[in-house]
């Protein structure tokens, strides 16, 4: 009796133990995701780029004690030119040694189309549209069915498949329609391969559909805000004028209203410890029928000014805007404000007139940074207090999550995982020119977001702009390192994260 009752407790204790396997939505087939931790490796990226990945590459990534490599490649690289079903053995054979790389370093290794027939999110636009281009799907299928077979000795714990990166410009239909496919094709040819599914939009969108298929897991991004990860960076249109990135981020209500708008009327009001010197400036962008601005000091009327179209016509022009009329400057135009003395309290409010808006706040304490936010421009938003740090820097409000615009970004993949879902971070990181304690401060926040969802994630690149090797940032101090330069502190925040 004794014996039947071990057999059936220990029975019991192995059966829970699976279910509380099957029930974790990271764990998929053998392999846990959530510890998936590495870097993309671009050596085929672009066809005119094709070039053989690097060994160093994977051992590096080892030693530094990270286990995982996305390999984003443009299927030119290893296709006839004009003909996307004429395969090039030479270079599908450097494909076969970086994922016996992987092996060898213990790395898992994820093979994903950047650039797929039909399909690329960065120009050029492919002659063909994957969403509605029969032959394009079906040489889409073609090539990973290729892949699956070529692979099928392959363990899932070492390879895995991200089949288009970050899909858009297509219809909800199209989308499912072809990635089930796929999918499905995959599957016929190698059941136990682990597919990588971007969410669509750019990562942003997850589907409950994929959860019906076994071996799948949905991957998002790591650029929310785009304005902080992609500041300056040259394929990003218009990212040149962006205001420098801060982090935490605070949100500035961009519209001052005046007494014609008595329900909205309210001053922007900074706190801290302001020396003498300290400038504090608007750049204005629209104004109504007329608004005057003043700025105090301490409850001292420091300065003034009048922006009014009919006694200054030649500031302003107007523009129409279905039955009303508002105003733009001709030229940059700046309320300015620079301390004659110390001060703990500067306001600036509109005392007269209608409204006007202004798309920057920017503050420089003596010889400091300046430091510049752009502002929201949503109509009817009151002004707010900020607190000021010494060196500039808006303060969160007290009650408020400064990661909130990232927990935001991340509710439709968690809602995803709550469902049994798989999700994973494939591509993330900041540019180089933003500035580096911002990127960390924002990196950070993002790690620990992931940390707490159970989500892995890889670095856009491990050398380059976003990487910790060679990326060129003005503000770090770099350590040489086999022959690179090593950004040491953004490695010792991803190390932090190694583990979950």
């Amino acid at each position: 009796m004794r014996a039947k009752f071990s057999c059936l407790m220990a029975a019991a204790i192995v059966a829970g133990f699976l279910n509380t396997l099957a029930a974790d939505p990271q764990k998929v087939g053998s392999v846990d995701i959530s510890q998936w931790r590495g870097f993309n490796l671009l050596e085929k990226f672009k066809a005119r780029g094709n070039t053989p990945f690097v060994e160093d590459d994977f051992r590096w990534i080892a030693e530094l004690g990270f286990n995982f490599v996305r390999l984003p490649m443009d299927y030119g690289c290893y296709t006839e030119t004009n003909d996307w079903l004429k395969f090039k053995e030479p270079v599908l054979k450097e494909i076969d040694q970086a994922i016996e790389f992987g092996a060898k370093y213990h790395l898992h290794v994820c093979l994903n189309l950047h650039r797929a027939p039909g399909f690329c999110i960065n120009p050029p636009t492919e002659a063909t549209d994957l969403w509605k281009d029969q032959s394009a799907q079906d040489a889409f299928v073609a090539h990973w069915v290729m892949f699956a077979k070529r692979y099928q000795h392959v363990p899932q714990e070492q390879l895995s498949f991200n089949l288009l990166n970050e899909p858009t410009r297509n219809t909800r239909e199209a989308y499912l329609k072809v990635n089930s496919r796929v999918i499905e094709a995959i599957h016929a040819a190698d059941p136990k391969r682990i597919i990588v599914v971007d969410g669509n939009n750019v990562g942003k969108e997850a589907f409950p559909e994929f959860l019906k298929y076994s071996n799948v897991v949905q991957a998002t991004r790591g650029y929310h805000p785009g304005t902080l990860s992609h500041y300056k960076a040259s394929w990003s249109k218009g990212s040149d004028k962006w205001p420098v990135p801060t982090w935490p981020p605070s949100r500035v209500v961009g519209s001052l209203y005046g007494t014609v708008k008595p329900e909205f009327k309210s001053p922007l009001v900074l706190k801290g410890a302001f020396p003498a010197g300290t400038e504090v400036t608007l750049k204005l962008t629209q104004l109504s029928g007329k608004a005057k601005l003043q700025a105090k000091a301490d409850a001292q009327v420091a300065v003034e000014l009048l922006c009014d179209p009919k006694t200054q016509p030649g500031a302003w022009k107007p523009l129409k805007s279905g039955q009303y009329t508002y105003h733009e400057p001709l030229k940059d135009m700046r309320f300015a404000l620079t301390l004659a003395s110390a001060a703990k309290e500067i306001a600036i409010e509109n005392v007269e007139g209608d409204w006007i808006k202004f798309s920057e706040l920017s503050l420089r304490m003596p010889n400091g940074a300046r430091q510049t936010y752009g502002t929201d421009l949503t109509w009817g938003a009151k002004q707010t207090t900020h607190a000021v740090s010494a060196d500039g820097r808006l303060l969160p409000s007290p009650g408020t999550n400064p990661s909130q615009t990232l927990v935001d970004y991340l509710k439709p993949w968690q809602a995803l995982t709550a469902q049994g879902g798989a999700v994973f971070v494939g591509e993330w990181g900041c540019y180089n020119k933003t500035p580096h304690a911002v990127a960390l401060a924002w990196m950070k926040a993002w790690l620990e977001e992931w940390k707490q969802a159970r989500y892995g994630w890889a670095v856009w690149n491990f050398r380059g702009s976003f990487g910790i090797l060679d990326s060129e940032r003005r503000d770090v101090q770099y350590e040489d390192w086999h022959g690179h330069k090593l950004d040491r502190e953004m490695l010792k925040l991803l190390q932090e994260y190694q583990r979950y």
